[in-house]
């Protein structure tokens, strides 16, 4: 835990001297500035550690919000501060004249306040709705068309809450779908603090229901009393499990693993084996809610469309390519891998841990299948 804490009060220092200090302000604006600076050290101080995983220390939605500016400019800056000061460094190699510090210092403050502005924005928003048609083989003429709605990495929490939630259900149900999945990450929080921000969910509507795994995200907080909450919100957990869809004479599967997480905790590990026991010869519709797993999934047979998370597409320039390496490539958008297509979602909502998005934007995702010819 000393992490949340420790790595930022680094990167502020970093920041106090290679943005605050060549700024020239007063006095009384420099100390203004140094305690906006570590008022974004609150982000790390509010998580705790409890016997059943973590616990975020509540604050009101106005001083949460503030904090998480905070915590997202001192992010933005860093990365164009590491640009700034690496041309510092070729300036003073190759040149004999003095280094515009106040320029570059205001040219980088002035841009990371706007960018911070807007991609707060973008985090909270209200997702679109995207829409993807998908050809798949061996789909039975009585599923043609069929409209699957996905949420994933909804991430209810004290910004992402009750009024935040309902709007994304309501978008979602007038669609109109005929199956709901959610591949999991439903929350951050305990039951007792967020259970009535993840509750609409009880409202979503679907002629085949709503079908979810867990994300990393459940093991977090009192694993055990969510996987009680979500089922009474009338989501179906498919971990290392399937569930058989049936209309005329045409059969879909949609088998779902639980996050890796749940290995490293003691808990369920992900089988894929398992989870397709006993399955007639029908296409397969995967929720992993990691997109790590993809290719040794694609050699399982009939499986023709893994659908995941998790990655919440990268956020934002630089960390892009962070987080792409960190899920071995797959980071947003459509992959084919042998047979199997995969899509990783971007994400619905955002994470309170980072509640940002530049030029990255959630979604709720709009599958309508096809028969492939």
């Amino acid at each position: 835990m000393r992490a949340f804490i420790l790595i930022p009060l680094a990167v502020c220092v970093y920041e106090i001297a290679s943005l605050i200090l060549p700024l020239k302000l007063p006095l009384g604006g420099r100390i203004l500035a140094y305690l906006v600076l570590l008022s974004g050290l609150l982000k790390g101080m509010l998580y705790r550690q409890t016997p059943n995983g973590f616990e975020i220390i509540e604050l009101p939605y106005g001083c949460a919000l503030f904090v998480s500016i905070v915590f997202n400019f001192i992010i933005v800056a860093f990365f164009m501060l590491l640009v700034k000061d690496a041309v510092f460094i070729i300036w003073k190699i190759f040149s004999r004249s003095e280094f515009p510090g106040y320029y570059a210092s205001l040219f980088v403050f002035s841009i990371a306040f706007c960018s911070t502005l807007y991609g707060t924005y973008e985090g909270l928003k209200l997702p679109p709705v995207v829409t993807h048609e998908i050809f798949i083989e061996g789909l039975g003429k009585d599923f043609d068309g069929m409209k699957i709605a996905m949420l994933v990495d909804i991430h209810a929490d004290e910004l992402t809450n009750h009024a935040a939630v309902q709007k994304i259900v309501d978008r979602t149900n007038a669609l109109n779908p005929d199956l709901i999945l959610i591949p999991g990450d439903f929350v951050d929080g305990s039951v007792r603090a967020r259970s009535y921000d993840l509750a609409p969910i009880k409202d979503l509507k679907a002629k085949f229901g709503v079908l979810g795994v867990t994300g990393n995200h459940e093991y977090y907080f009192d694993f055990h009393g969510w996987m009680k909450e979500i089922k009474n919100f009338g989501v179906k957990l498919l971990n290392n499990e399937n569930e058989i869809l049936i209309s005329g004479d045409s059969k879909l599967i949609i088998a779902g693993v639980p996050d890796i997480t749940g290995k490293m905790m003691g808990l369920t590990a992900p089988n894929l084996e398992q989870a397709l026991k006993n399955i007639p010869d029908a296409p397969v519709i995967l929720m992993d809610h990691r997109p790590d797993a993809a290719r040794e999934n694609a050699k399982y047979k009939n499986i023709a469309l893994q659908l995941s998370g998790h990655t919440h597409g990268g956020q934002m320039p630089g960390m892009y390519y962070i987080v792409k390496r960190a899920n071995k490539g797959f980071i947003r958008g459509w992959y084919e891998i042998e047979k199997m297509k995969l899509y990783v979602s971007p994400g619905t909502s955002q994470w309170n841990g980072f509640a940002f998005r530049l030029f990255d934007p959630s979604e709720i995702s709009l599958f309508v299948l096809r028969v492939k010819k």
